[in-house]
C-alpha cells in the first residue's frame, strides 16, 4: 500500500533567512561520514571536530541543543557548514516521524514555513532522503 505522500504531491523549499529548524531544541546526530565531511570543510582533524563540537552517547556522536540554545554552526548568514551539514539536517523535513501521516505533516508545516512552498519534490527524492536519514 502506497504511503500518503506517494499519491499526493508535496512541495517544499527552504525559505530565505528562516533557520527555524536550526533554532529548535533537540539532538543532531553525526555518523562517521558526517564527521569527516564537516571536519574537512572546517579544515580541522576529525578528532578535533569531535572534541570541540560533539559528545558521544551510547556509541553515537551527537550535538545537543537545549531550550534557548542555537546550533553551534548557525550564523546570521545561515549554516556555517551548509555544504557539509549532517544528513539529519540535509534531509529535513523528510523524516519518517514527519511523514507518518498527512496530519502530522501539517503539524510540522505549522513550524516549517518551507512546507507547501516551492517545487513539487519527486517521490524518489523523498524516498532517498528517508533512506539517507533513518532518525
Amino acid at each position: 500500500m502506497p504511503k500518503w505522500w506517494e499519491d499526493e504531491p508535496i512541495r517544499f523549499e527552504c525559505q530565505p533567512d528562516c533557520f527555524k529548524c536550526c533554532m529548535k531544541p533537540g539532538v543532531v546526530t553525526f555518523d562517521r561520514g558526517d564527521i569527516h565531511e564537516a571536519a574537512k570543510f572546517l579544515e580541522i582533524k576529525t578528532s578535533d571536530f569531535k572534541r570541540k563540537f560533539l559528545k558521544k552517547e551510547f556509541g553515537v556522536y551527537e550535538m545537543e541543543m537545549e531550550d534557548g540554545q542555537l546550533c553551534q554552526f548557525l550564523t546570521l548568514q545561515g549554516c556555517n557548514i551548509h555544504p557539509a551539514k549532517p544528513k539529519q539536517c540535509h534531509t529535513y523535513p523528510f523524516w519518517q516521524e514527519n511523514l507518518r501521516s498527512r496530519n502530522h505533516w501539517q503539524l510540522v508545516a505549522g513550524f516549517c514555513p518551507g512546507i507547501g512552498q516551492g517545487p513539487v519534490i519527486p517521490v524518489e527524492e523523498i524516498k532517498q532522503r528517508l533512506k539517507d536519514f533513518k532518525g
